[in-house]
């Protein structure tokens, strides 16, 4: 197949602070557009697993020098034929107006609605209510809610089966790629205390820093419970271990999402405030039972609401919802918008 003439320039970072989910929502864009377009991922100074993780999907550049250096060292790479996209906070009106002087198109991956946006398309996955907040060019298109999840294909084509729950015994948890806050350790403590769980699933990320705590409590576990723990795992096993549960502990970031077209009882709640769009378009869409803010939620209350998540009906209602609201169709709107760019 012959390639579209313009190269995509994937731009975003990732670690223990940030987390990783900038960086695995550009693998997921990349996956849709890879087989017409040549791509290349620009990341500041990762860490080794995380270079591993990029490489095992595109091709990739480091980038040096410090956030005020890197206008300098892109005016090297950026060319006038590129669509550039660009998933992060501080990618500010000066910066994108300095992209847009030097490429053919500028895309941006946003989850705040809070800067001016001179970006051709602004991807939002908290749906439409985010629209009326949005300060843009006339120009500037908005791709918003479910219809433009970009999630990883494992997870698109897992939203086109069905799913239909008999029981309810096993919990997955998984705080994202980071979870700098430590959820994890309450999300586990609260399931060991729920007499009808028997299984837990537990996953962190590449960029979890807290494994002598998780260590602690996983020895501490009781014998009645089958604990499964794994880090890093790739998004096929990821899909069979959220099949592997009827509960789904997880913030509303991409994890959520994923959860949501694996199909699960999906109880989350915010760690930082730039989930609150996806939070309020789970909550507002019927998708989850919501703890509002993890950290401020007990291990009390989340095993309160654990118990609400008992009932068959109840968590195929949800399954329901999330069926009707995610259709694993986005990555074809979104190679067709690449191509209209």
């Amino acid at each position: 197949m012959v390639k579209n003439n313009h190269r995509i320039v994937l731009r975003a970072d990732g670690n223990s602070i940030i987390g990783l989910g900038h960086v695995i929502r550009l693998l997921g864009l990349f996956e849709f557009i890879k087989n017409e377009f040549d791509c290349v991922f620009l990341i500041r100074k990762p860490e080794l697993k995380l270079k591993h993780i990029i490489g095992s999907y595109c091709r990739f550049l480091i980038l040096e020098g410090t956030l005020k250096d890197e206008i300098e060292e892109l005016s090297y790479l950026l060319d006038s034929n590129d669509i550039v996209v660009l998933d992060g906070y501080y990618f500010d009106e000066e910066y994108q107006q300095y992209i847009k002087s030097k490429v053919h198109k500028l895309v941006m991956i946003d989850d705040k609605a809070e800067a001016y946006f001179y970006a051709d398309l602004v991807i939002n996955h908290g749906g439409a209510l985010m629209k009326a907040k949005y300060k843009t060019e006339p120009y500037t298109r908005l791709l918003l809610g479910t219809d433009y999840l970009i999630l990883r294909n494992e997870f698109l084509e897992a939203a086109l089966t069905k799913r239909i729950v008999t029981k309810v015994d096993s919990v997955f948890i998984c705080m994202g790629g980071a979870d700098p806050f430590n959820i994890t350790i309450k999300a586990l403590k609260a399931s060991i205390k729920c007499d009808f769980i028997s299984r837990i699933i537990v996953i962190t990320g590449s960029a979890y820093s807290n494994n002598d705590d998780l260590k602690k409590a996983l020895v501490e576990a009781p014998r009645s419970k089958d604990v499964l723990y794994e880090n890093n795992v790739n998004p096929s096993r990821l899909v069979e271990l959220i099949r592997m549960c009827e509960i789904a502990i997880c913030p509303s970031s991409s994890i959520a999402l994923e959860v949501c077209c694996v199909k699960a009882g999906l109880l989350t709640g915010i760690v930082t405030d730039n989930q609150e769009s996806i939070h309020n378009m789970l909550v507002s869409s019927d998708c989850c039972l919501s703890l509002n803010d993890f950290n401020e939620t007990s291990v009390e209350s989340i095993q309160v609401n654990l118990y609400r998540m008992n009932n068959v009906d109840y968590i195929n209602t949800l399954i329901k919802n999330q069926s009707e609201n995610i259709d694993g169709l986005s990555g074809r709107r979104f190679l067709q918008e690449f191509k209209l760019l």
